[in-house]
C-alpha cells in the first residue's frame, strides 16, 4: 500500500523532471535592425548592385545551448537577413539592387554562436563578403544584450553588415560601379 501510494506521487515528478532533461528546441531568424546613425558614412553614393545569398547550406544548426534548451537557426535564413539589409542600407544611399547589376556582392553567414554570460547574452557571427572583382573577406558580427538572445542576435547581424559597409575596398568597389 504504501510504495504504491508512494509511486503514484513520485510519478508525476518523475515525468516532469524528465521532460526538463529532455529539454526544448529553439529556432531563431534574426529580423533587421538598420544601421545606426553615421555608420558607414564613406559610403554615400552607390549605383547598380546585385546582392546575392550566398550560403548554401540548408538546414539546422546548433547555435547555443542554454540548460536543457537548444538554439538552432538556418544560416541561409540568417543571411537573407543580412542580404535584406544590405539593400535597404544601399537604398538609402540611392543604390540600385537589382540581378545582373554591374556590381555584385555575395554574403554569407557561415558561423553563429550564442554565449551567456552574467547579466548577457552574447552572439557572435562571421559574414563573409565576396565582391565582384574578387575582393572576400571575412567580418564578425558581435553583439551583447542584457535582455534577450533575440536582440543579441539581430544586433550581431547589423554589427557584421556594419563592418562590411565600412571597408574601404569594399566601399571603393561600391562607389567605382555607378
Amino acid at each position: 500500500m504504501f510504495t504504491t501510494l508512494c509511486s503514484r506521487r513520485l510519478l508525476p515528478i518523475a515525468l516532469l523532471f524528465l521532460i526538463f532533461l529532455l529539454g526544448c528546441t529553439h529556432q531563431y531568424v534574426p529580423q533587421k535592425y538598420p544601421l545606426g546613425e553615421g555608420a558607414a558614412a564613406g559610403l554615400t553614393r552607390v549605383g547598380h548592385v546585385e546582392v546575392v545569398n550566398g550560403q548554401t547550406a540548408t538546414g539546422l544548426v546548433l547555435i547555443g545551448v542554454q540548460g536543457a534548451h537548444k538554439w538552432m537557426g538556418d544560416l541561409r535564413q540568417w543571411t537573407d537577413t543580412a542580404v535584406q539589409l544590405t539593400r535597404d542600407e544601399l537604398h538609402k544611399r540611392g543604390g540600385q539592387t537589382e540581378p545582373g547589376a554591374p556590381a555584385n556582392l555575395t554574403l554569407e553567414i557561415t558561423r553563429a554562436n550564442l554565449y551567456w554570460g552574467f547579466a548577457s547574452i552574447r552572439c557572435i557571427l562571421y559574414l563573409k563578403a565576396t565582391t565582384g572583382d574578387g575582393y572576400v573577406r571575412e567580418f564578425e558580427g558581435n553583439n551583447s544584450s542584457p535582455w534577450t538572445l533575440y536582440r543579441a542576435c539581430d544586433g550581431a547581424v547589423t554589427r557584421a553588415v556594419t563592418a562590411m559597409l565600412e571597408d574601404p575596398k569594399i566601399v571603393e568597389y561600391l562607389k567605382a560601379n555607378q
